[in-house]
């Protein structure tokens, strides 16, 4: 039985370190991420708006938090009490996100184009939803001025079954 536990031990040794605060971590490979993701992190924090769509003005409330060993970036989303929830990572070392939506689906989108100022998402067909079939949002784009970091403009679409494009603008500040 000691010899087990000397074992354990030296195993459970060799695979954490000691973090600066004292506690134990696992020892975590670095993680490399595209310029695009690192665009995206200086969106960290919460930001409280108002988005215009299909007409009526909604309250919204999101944060961004960078998760996974620095990975992964969550979204959550509250749109007029409605919470929601996207995941940003890199796929191949290109950005994407999967948006886990009150229409009950999980539409992913890829990065389509990034410019100084702006990330566009266009629909990525490998979640399995279907234009004519399926009601989902389908595309993205966050737009930002660097010398204004407090600011974001975010506008998006959903397809309608019947394939009608309903239009979204969100303007946001930054709030913390």
């Amino acid at each position: 039985m000691k010899k087990i536990t000397i074992i354990l031990l030296t195993i459970f040794a060799h695979t954490t370190i000691v973090g600066q605060d004292g506690s134990l971590q696992a020892e975590l490979p670095v993680v490399k991420t595209s310029k695009a993701f690192k665009q995206m992190q200086k969106l960290v924090g919460k930001w409280k708006g108002t988005m215009i769509y299909d007409g009526k003005t909604i309250n919204v409330e999101t944060e961004y938090k960078v998760i996974a060993n620095g990975s992964a970036i969550t979204q959550i989303l509250i749109e007029d009490g409605l919470e929601m929830l996207t995941i940003f990572n890199d796929r191949n070392g290109t950005l994407g996100a999967t948006h886990f939506c009150v229409l009950g689906n999980q539409p992913a989108l890829v990065l389509s184009k990034s410019t100084k100022t702006s990330l566009s998402f266009d629909f990525d067909p490998i979640c399995g939803l279907k234009a004519g079939k399926d009601k989902f949002f389908r595309k993205h784009k966050i737009t930002y001025d660097p010398e204004k970091p407090n600011v974001m403009i975010q506008t998006g679409e959903v397809i309608d079954k019947d394939r009608t494009i309903l239009k979204s603008r969100t303007e946001l500040k930054r709030v913390r």
